[in-house]
């Protein structure tokens, strides 16, 4: 008998735990007892840029003239417009709102495009270090997960991932800006994996599908986000408008296809279906209504180039080894001692500085940070950093 009469499997997820929220709680409980001035909480990735004042006005509008009904489970058709138009001017590509769908946050879109193109024991690659909740999202409908390593420089290692292909292989989720190293993958390796699977799917008879995750796409600093339509023909865009206009709370994100991917009218069908059957039924219809009111849906990634640059500058000082993040707004250094876990506990219980141990991602001797804080913290945090790393430098 499973306690309380929960799944097994749920029970033993919940054992296992995310240390993601395990520090967020542990964060509120330190603020609570010493105060927030006093804790230093770089354990959750919450985007700290307000909302631009174009989307602050359209919601506005929308909740002033917006009626609060039933829509289309597909999505709004002003604000799907709104969407196919950024991503088509974005990728030079042909996306349309008849294959866009809005979701329920870049994490709604993952479980739907994973239950309309799963079947059971099919598998999965993830590339590690991964965002912890993939595993459960492939497992949610009995997907087989595949985990293959990235490069040390965290880039797609191509031979790895021909390795972990196998007859059942339907798809592989790509992340970038990468969650948690802040790396930028380059065209030139996403077209080398595109050629890979693009063989795979003509030695297997099998389709497989790139899931590119890139929710930090406007957070890119110098450099050029790939272009997943021009290195693959099947491949489903999720993300989100969480980090790029800061409303992460609202949960609106969206799922689209290009021209190129095959049957793709029955894939927006599939997508459709899924994401009503999962109980998500459509994405926030305000939202909806806001964004499809915004002249323009880009942003100005300044504000977190400048708290990269900062923390960069205070952990190369300090002595830690990373490498450079190029998007999105976390690090993921080396810790100086074999057990991370360890090292993240010490800072947590000394220093009240909360960063997140690298196997909650896959990766162990390793943890990740977000500098999607006060700036103010970033730099207050100079000589505990120091501190935190000259304890284990003798």
């Amino acid at each position: 008998m499973t306690v309380a009469g929960l799944s097994r499997e749920v029970t033993e997820n919940l054992e296992k735990g995310s240390w993601i929220r395990k520090l967020f709680d542990e964060g509120a409980r330190l603020k609570k007892e010493f105060g927030a001035d006093k804790v230093f909480d770089f354990s959750i990735g919450n985007p700290v840029a307000e909302p631009p004042e174009t989307f602050k006005k359209a919601l506005c509008e929308a909740a002033e003239t917006g009626r609060h009904g039933y829509i289309q489970n597909q999505g709004l058709p002003e604000a799907r417009e709104k969407v196919a138009g950024f991503l088509s001017e974005r990728f030079q590509t042909e996306i349309s709102a008849r294959h866009t769908v809005m979701t329920v946050g870049a994490g709604g879109g993952l479980n739907v495009a994973l239950k309309s193109i799963l079947n059971p024991g099919e598998e999965v690659i993830l590339l590690s270090p991964y965002f912890a909740e993939y595993k459960a999202y492939v497992e949610n409908y009995r997907g087989s997960p595949v985990i293959c390593p990235l490069t040390d420089s965290f880039e797609i290692d191509i031979e790895a991932v021909r390795e972990a292909i196998t007859p059942r292989t339907k798809g592989l989720i790509v992340n970038t800006p990468h969650n948690p190293t802040g790396t930028v993958l380059n065209q030139k390796n996403l077209n080398d994996l595109g050629a890979l699977l693009k063989e795979a799917e003509e030695r297997n008879g099998q389709s497989i599908f790139i899931l590119f995750d890139e929710p930090y796409s406007q957070l890119i600093y110098g450099e050029e986000q790939a272009n997943p339509f021009q290195a693959y023909h099947r491949v489903i865009l999720v993300s989100s408008f969480s980090k790029d206009l800061g409303i992460a709370g609202e949960r609106l994100g969206y799922i689209a296809t290009d021209a190129q991917i095959p049957e793709r009218g029955l894939l927006t069908d599939a997508l459709v279906f899924c994401n009503r059957t999962l109980g998500f039924v459509n994405a926030p219809v305000m939202m909806q209504r806001a964004i499809a009111k915004m002249d323009d849906l880009s942003i100005d990634a300044e504000p977190y180039r400048k708290r990269r640059d900062l923390m960069v500058d205070i952990l190369t000082e300090a002595g830690f080894e990373f490498e450079m993040p190029k998007g999105g707004f976390f690090v993921f250094p080396k810790s100086p001692i074999e057990d991370e876990v360890a090292f993240c506990m010490h800072a947590a219980q000394k220093y009240k500085l909360l960063i997140v141990p690298g196997s909650g991602f896959g990766k162990s001797g390793y943890f990740r940070l977000s500098f999607s804080v006060p700036s103010e913290q970033i730099r207050q945090s100079r000589d505990i950093f120091k501190a935190l790393y000259q304890d284990f430098s003798s």
